[in-house]
């Protein structure tokens, strides 16, 4: 055999040996144990996301000119503030307090002239504030505030004065904010005010005092046929593992279970409530506002569950509970479907809000609906003229046994309600309500003394 020969014969072995490789890589199957499809627990999301600025709102906007009021409770106002708010920053923050230990200070602070009144449903800690705006300071105050008072605006120097009011706590802050856009501010905000409606204003007891519209409100109502959420999307998501998970039917319903946490379905109502009863003895030791409000918003961001237009309603230091409302238009939205005993229970909520209570680091009872308002039906919309404020106020003072100090606020909004000629559809009724004794109550106009009331949470 010659060279060539040999190299031929290499050539063709070297060729043969590709091709066995080549092959042996194309056929092979690695020996890995089956992946079962029972074993991924596949993570959906209900809605959407929304940060603090998105849910924390004022209900509604003052400006005080001497001895006249206007008021706003329009997205348009409430949104392009906050926006506003957000480009601000803050300096010299001080706690003032002492400078307004009287009543009649603390009402010139709030109400006195030439004043933007940013009114809050509930309370704000500074700590959330800074997540919203900018405090310069080297510390923020360790407070809350349900009330935002601007004042002193100086569009020459691009800052204003701004006082954070708790009302309950009595405290008062005040600080320095600087704007870039301040002179487009005062123009949207201070000179036009006056095109709002204009506000009466009401002494209720010794030192409650309340801003209603003078005219007779006019709204609309609406009626929409509900997009209800698969609940068992809240059941992979609220379950740490939904193999484990089973189900059981109800009257009404369907529970569902892993031995330690249960979540129950209304069908009545369309809502879901779900508590892991292990955390029922944390309750008590709530910790900060501030910490409550983050974890609240984090664990409905988890599931992205915001479906509605929902803002933030009812918070307090000292409290484990936090309520989210839906709104429309600038108002609250209120529903009473549940039967007497569920009253007894502060912690269930209604279909127009998103409730929760909270141990250390874990919520202890979840409440809210599982449908959405996406579908409306603009045909069947009404206008609908309420009584005036006077009037109103006049009603209220008739329930029995009442008690001035026990007023706390007053407030146009609609009432979540099915539909008395068909179950499927809802309908939004504008009405007037208010804040006795610490719940919310509907106020119907009837011939009878006493009033006609029902609980509203």
């Amino acid at each position: 055999m010659n060279y060539e020969k040999m190299k031929s014969v290499g050539l063709a072995v070297l060729v043969a040996i590709s091709i066995i490789l080549t092959l042996s890589i194309w056929n092979y199957q690695p020996n890995y144990e089956a992946i079962k499809k029972d074993n991924i627990h596949e993570v959906s999301s209900i809605s959407e996301t929304k940060e603090a600025s998105h849910l924390i709102k004022p209900s509604k906007v003052l400006f005080h000119k001497e001895n006249e009021n206007y008021g706003s409770t329009r997205d348009l106002e409430t949104d392009e503030i906050m926006k506003e708010i957000q480009t601000w920053t803050f300096t010299n923050t001080v706690n003032v307090s002492t400078r307004f230990t009287t009543a009649k200070g603390l009402d010139e602070l709030l109400h006195g002239h030439n004043r933007l009144e940013l009114v809050f449903p509930a309370f704000v800690p500074f700590y959330t504030m800074n997540t919203i705006t900018t405090f310069e300071d080297d510390s923020v105050p360790n407070a809350v505030f349900d009330r935002m008072v601007i004042t002193d605006v100086d569009t020459k120097e691009k800052r204003m004065t701004v006082y954070f009011v708790s009302t309950k706590e009595r405290l008062v802050f005040k600080s320095v904010a600087v704007s870039p856009n301040l002179s487009s501010f005062k123009k949207q905000f201070i000179k036009e005010a006056e095109k709002w409606e204009p506000y009466a204003l009401y002494s209720i007891g010794r030192n409650k005092k309340l801003f209603l519209p003078e005219k007779q409100p006019v709204l609309s109502s609406y009626k929409y046929l509900p997009d209800e959420i698969d609940t068992k999307d809240f059941r992979d998501l609220l379950f740490s593992d939904p193999s484990l998970v089973k189900k059981g039917l109800k009257t009404n319903g369907e529970e569902y279970t892993d031995g330690s946490t249960l979540m129950k379905v209304d069908y009545k109502t369309r809502m879901i409530s779900y508590v892991n009863p292990a955390k029922e003895s944390e309750i008590d030791n709530p910790g900060s506002l501030h910490d409550l409000l983050d974890k609240s918003i984090k664990f409905i961001n988890e599931h992205s569950g915001w479906t509605d237009q929902y803002r933030l309603f009812e918070a307090s230091p000292g409290s484990s509970k936090v309520s989210y409302r839906l709104f429309k238009n600038g108002l609250p939205v209120f529903n009473d479907q549940r039967t007497p005993e569920d009253h007894s229970t502060a912690s269930d909520s209604s279909m127009a809000e998103i409730v929760q209570i909270w141990g250390q680091d874990k919520v202890y009872k979840y409440s809210r609906p599982y449908f959405t308002l996406d579908i409306s039906l603009p045909s069947e919309e009404e206008e609908v003229t309420l009584p005036d404020s006077a009037s109103v106020l006049k009603q209220v003072k008739k329930l029995d046994n009442f008690e001035p100090e026990q007023l706390e606020d007053i407030v146009v909004g609609y009432e979540l309600l099915p539909d008395p000629q068909s179950s499927k559809v809802l309908v939004l009724e504008p009405a007037w309500f208010y804040k006795y004794g610490g719940r919310w109550q509907h106020l119907s106009f009837t011939e009878k003394t006493g009033g006609s009331v029902h609980g509203l949470e």
